[in-house]
């Protein structure tokens, strides 16, 4: 009788130990889900790896580059042109190019009527971690300008800024992670989109904790000279507190009470309202600065002189690029819709917008070769005869809408070979006259 009741005792002494086990796993668990303790980070990273592997295993191979992406379409180039209604002029875009992330100036037919190239290795030897045989093909410009002389300006995704004559010689440059966008002040000074990596809590900025990865992007707006001289650099983040707007802040998904996540902003714009267009805004004032936070699908007017929050809006679009003031005192906004790998609210869309009130105006959405769905990335310009160059960012390609008609009256395709396009980043449309450089020789590399 003592040996089974001595039995029954060691096996309820088992069962116990292993359900104080199972207990200690199943919250410890809990832990890890909700309150990121370790391992969390580290599984994080490796299904972040194995997606990524997933989903650019051609790139790791050396096959094909992450920024080649595969195109319903067989044939490249320009593939629509009404010359009737499409407006003339050259077409500035940085592209993935035979390999490499190039700025091009395209004419009307397709043709490269001009190019600018570089290498990251000798503008920022210090900032690059990744192997230097693999960072041309890597590279990625992300935010460019050009001016009628032919002088480019080009953000090297989390490298810095740099300034290029029409002969792709450096004029400056700038170590900073910039990225996105630029725009011009109205003294000629540069406003360029960056970010800081902040590692630490700030008692000026309650409620808000770094990400999983140990840090959140503070999103900024840095100020260059015309001689490429760092003048200032000031935190959107602030500005919103200042505000008293942290509700834009705090507005992310499972921020009601604080943010710990890496990228709570995401801005992708930077957009300065200049003189000969403000007096169509009742709103705003010359030199308000526009910005687009993507990741709480809002838009922000900051007064150019306080900076402090003058006007938002968030949605009725979703993960949203790149608006502009528009002559008629309204906002075009390229509305991405984004929703992961796979467009379930609908494709990628034009919005044009009344500040007053929010009222969508105006709006287009492709139908049948022309609907695209872009995941990230993407932008419009608005044309000066009222037409809308739009950028296709993964599918490869630009093209031209007429708002009146719906129709696409110009499109190019950057096909690398049949079934695969090279994605494009950047694009302006300038008129002929506002190009004054080209057939100009430039002098042979000594």
């Amino acid at each position: 009788m003592a040996t089974k009741l001595a039995r029954v005792a060691d096996r309820i002494e088992r069962l116990s130990l292993y359900a104080a086990i199972a207990l200690v796993m199943f919250v410890y668990g809990i832990g890890v889900g909700k309150y990121d303790w370790p391992p969390a980070r580290q599984l994080r990273m490796a299904m972040d790896a194995a997606q990524d592997w997933k989903e650019n295993w051609r790139h790791y191979l050396g096959i094909r580059s992450r920024y080649v992406e595969p195109t319903p379409r067989r044939t490249g180039g320009v593939t629509v042109y009404d010359r009737q209604r499409a407006f003339d002029g050259y077409t500035f875009v940085t592209a993935n190019y035979e390999g490499m992330a190039q700025a091009l100036l395209l004419d009307m037919n397709g043709e490269i009527v001009h190019r600018w190239t570089m290498d990251p290795r000798e503008l920022w030897p210090d900032r690059i971690q990744e192997s230097p045989a693999g960072i041309l093909r890597d590279m990625n410009i992300h935010g460019a300008m050009m001016t009628p002389e032919g002088d480019v300006f080009l953000n090297v995704y989390a490298l810095g800024t740099v300034k290029l004559d029409r002969c792709s010689r450096p004029v400056w440059s700038i170590a900073r992670d910039t990225h996105h966008d630029m725009d011009f002040l109205p003294n000629g000074d540069l406003l360029i989109v960056g970010w800081e990596k902040v590692f630490e809590t700030r008692p000026e900025r309650p409620r808000l904790f770094p990400g999983p990865e140990g840090y959140y992007l503070d999103e900024t707006l840095i100020r260059v000279s015309p001689e490429g001289e760092i003048l200032e650099e000031w935190s959107l983040i602030d500005a919103l507190y200042a505000s008293d707007r942290q509700d834009l802040l705090f507005s992310g998904p499972g921020s009601t009470v604080a943010s710990r996540v890496k990228d709570p902003l995401h801005n992708n714009t930077v957009e300065v309202l200049d003189a000969e267009m403000a007096d169509a805004f009742p709103l705003f004032e010359a030199g308000d600065i526009m910005v687009s936070f993507r990741n709480i699908n809002t838009i922000v007017v900051f007064d150019g002189r306080s900076r402090l929050v003058k006007w938002s809006t968030t949605g009725p679009f979703l993960g949203q690029h790149d608006p502009d003031f528009l002559p008629d005192g309204h906002i075009l906004l390229y509305d991405n819709r984004i929703t992961g790998a796979k467009a379930l609210f609908g494709n990628t869309r034009l919005l044009e917008i009344d500040p007053v009130g929010s009222r969508i105006v105006w709006e287009w959405e492709g139908k049948g070769e022309f609907a695209f769905y872009n995941r990230s990335r993407g932008e419009q310009a608005p044309l000066p005869n009222g037409n809308i160059l739009a950028v296709d960012s993964h599918g490869g390609r630009l093209f031209e809408v007429e708002p009146e008609s719906g129709e696409v009256v110009w499109e190019w395709v950057n096909l690398v070979e049949p079934g695969w396009a090279g994605n494009v980043v950047d694009a302006e449309r300038y008129p002929r006259d506002q190009v004054r450089f080209l057939g100009e020789p430039c002098p042979s590399p000594e």
